[in-house]
């Protein structure tokens, strides 16, 4: 019989070196199906034999050998049980590898008893020895094709022999009887049958080398593309800026672990969604372009959520191709951009106060001197006898005028040309009940209440204690203003502070009507106020104090809900904090 082919252990599939240490290659179900195919095959090839032989036993019912058909019936019935036997085996769990070999010695030993009960050297069945090599060639590559051709020319050889010598007492099939062949026959014969085999063992061998190449070529290819694909896969992993594609329809196919951190997501739970529930706004962008259209850095804003505020991404978009080059989605590539945008901002505030600082003291300078004058002829003329009550009067209201300029113009210095910082050890959170114990005796802010949440441990830092006052005098003043004025009546201001290994961060927070988002860019540009009698100058002096020794200070509003001012100071030789989320 001929046993089936079994194909070597094929390579790791391309996922399998992402999911962890490599594992033994799963064959058993491989050739567990070349086993059971060797079973059917025997099944039909002996059903045919058996067919066979009665067809011919049948041909001449006198003639006919009792014990040939017993010994064919016997081949039959051990083919059947051997086939039984390796199925239950199988089915038990028995490694398939283990069935091999018995498999093709049993092959042989059933096509040496057929060919000797049908003729030997002159036996139709020896065609069998060559479908075994074959099938050993497949299964076992060169070695397999080497041992059972070998084992075959070998068992042809004996079983000729023993047929012609009548060695063996075994029952024949009626009308063969190779005894009565000539030497001469029995030589042309068997030199027919083992030139045939050795022909066949050689195709077999030159076979199972070629497919054993093919295999190990095979199994190298796959292990090239198995580490393309891990890399791949690794490559898009490791990225530290957020990759999604999209399909054609706007829909969400695959995301990186980048993007899932940035977007605060799991993949499974956005896979197939819209894009929009991830990035809002974005598909309108992507349904605007072409088909292989591309989008190189464009910002999309995300508003604040899930405890973080406003975020900028920076977008870029190109098209998702298939092997055969065809357009099926995009490919979504971005990278939160929030803190350079802030940085950039702050940069730009900064050329511009200090442009304005320039100009400013360039002004102050020269109108200091014709205001002087001017307050000083004033004064005079206010003290001659002949002026009238009324002119007097309105000589009071130039004179006032003339020292809300005088004060408008010392704030302008003081914006312009800082004094020199006096660096000092400050306790921050005495600093700060100070400040607020002094606004509470202060009419303006009677009404407003004013609370502390300060620790009980002081809070040390090197700053120079006049101008942190300053700053917290400025924006505990504002705050309280805008208490004031709240829709509910007077307010609440709170003033906060706490300390790390980095630095100090001071809050100061109203309930106040709020600042409207329009204005929230502005609201550290010199001379940009919403009171009436504000100069604008308070909030661009405090965010130049602050930020000159390496801190920060950010606003956030909300119309209706107050507002909170949040100032970051780095402690000596510690980084700058960063900017708020």
């Amino acid at each position: 019989m001929s046993a089936a082919a079994a194909d070597p252990a094929p390579p790791p599939a391309p996922t399998d070196s992402l999911a962890g240490p490599p594992q033994p290659p799963a064959t058993a179900g491989a050739i567990g199906r070349r086993v059971v195919w060797l079973m059917v095959l025997r099944t039909v090839l002996i059903s045919l034999v058996l067919g066979l032989t009665i067809w011919l036993g049948s041909l001449d019912e006198a003639a006919a050998s009792a014990p040939a058909q017993l010994f064919l019936t016997g081949i039959v019935v051990v083919t059947y049980a051997s086939t039984l036997v390796y199925a239950l085996l199988l089915r038990g769990g028995a490694d398939p590898e283990r069935l091999i070999w018995p498999q093709l010695a049993g092959d042989l030993a059933i096509t040496t008893a057929l060919v000797y009960v049908t003729g030997g050297a002159q036996s139709a069945y020896t065609f069998f020895f060559a479908l075994s090599v074959v099938g050993a060639g497949a299964l076992r590559l060169r070695r397999g094709a080497i041992v059972v051709g070998a084992a075959s020319v070998a068992l042809m050889l004996a079983v000729g022999l023993a047929a012609w010598g009548q060695l063996l007492p075994l029952p024949t099939i009626p009308r063969v009887e190779p005894w009565q062949a000539t030497i001469a026959d029995l030589a042309r014969q068997l030199g027919l049958n083992v030139g045939a085999l050795v022909g066949v063992t050689v195709l077999a061998y030159i076979f199972g080398r070629e497919l054993q190449e093919t295999s190990a070529s095979l199994a190298s290819q796959r292990q090239v593309a198995a580490d393309l694909y891990a890399l791949n896969r690794d490559i898009v992993r490791s990225l530290t800026s957020g990759l999604i594609t999209v399909d054609l329809e706007g829909r969400i196919l695959a995301l990186n672990q980048a993007a899932a951190e940035m977007l605060a997501t799991a993949p499974a739970q956005v896979t197939g969604r819209d894009v929009d529930a991830l990035l809002p706004g974005l598909a309108a962008r992507l349904a605007a372009l072409a088909p292989e259209g591309t989008m190189r850095r464009s910002d999309l804003t995300l508003a604040a959520s899930g405890g973080r505020g406003p975020r900028v991404l920076g977008i870029s978009v190109s098209p998702l191709r298939d092997p055969r080059d065809h357009v099926i989605g995009r490919v979504v590539n971005f990278q939160d951009l929030t803190e350079l945008r802030t940085l950039e901002e702050t940069m730009r505030r900064a050329e511009r106060l200090a442009t304005v600082g320039q100009l400013a003291a360039g002004i102050a300078h020269e109108l200091r001197n014709p205001l002087a004058s001017i307050s000083g002829s004033v004064e005079l003329l206010a003290r001659t006898p002949a002026v009238a009550d009324d002119d007097r009067a309105l000589m009071a209201i130039v004179v006032r005028e003339i020292e809300r300029l005088d004060q408008l113009i010392r704030d302008l210095l003081e914006y312009a040309s800082p004094r020199p910082r006096t660096l000092v050890h400050v306790d921050v959170a005495a600093l700060l009940a100070e400040v607020v114990q002094v606004m509470r005796q202060d009419r303006a802010t009677a009404e407003v209440e004013l609370r502390t949440e300060l620790p009980d441990a002081p809070l040390v830092l090197t700053a120079d204690p006049g101008q942190l006052r300053q700053v917290v005098w400025n924006l505990c003043r504002n705050a309280a203003e805008a208490a004031a004025a709240g829709p509910a009546g007077p307010g609440t201001v709170t003033v906060r502070a706490r300390g790390d290994a980095i630095g100090v961060t001071i809050e100061v927070e109203d309930d106040g009507p709020g600042i409207a988002s329009e204005h929230l860019p502005r609201v550290f540009d010199p001379f940009f106020t919403t009171k009436k009698r504000g100069t604008g100058l308070g909030l661009a002096t405090s965010h130049a104090i602050v930020t000159e020794p390496g801190g920060t200070v950010d606003v956030r509003s909300e119309p209706g809900r107050g507002t909170r001012f949040v100032i970051r100071l780095p402690r000596a030789g510690a980084r700058p904090p960063p900017p708020p989320p």
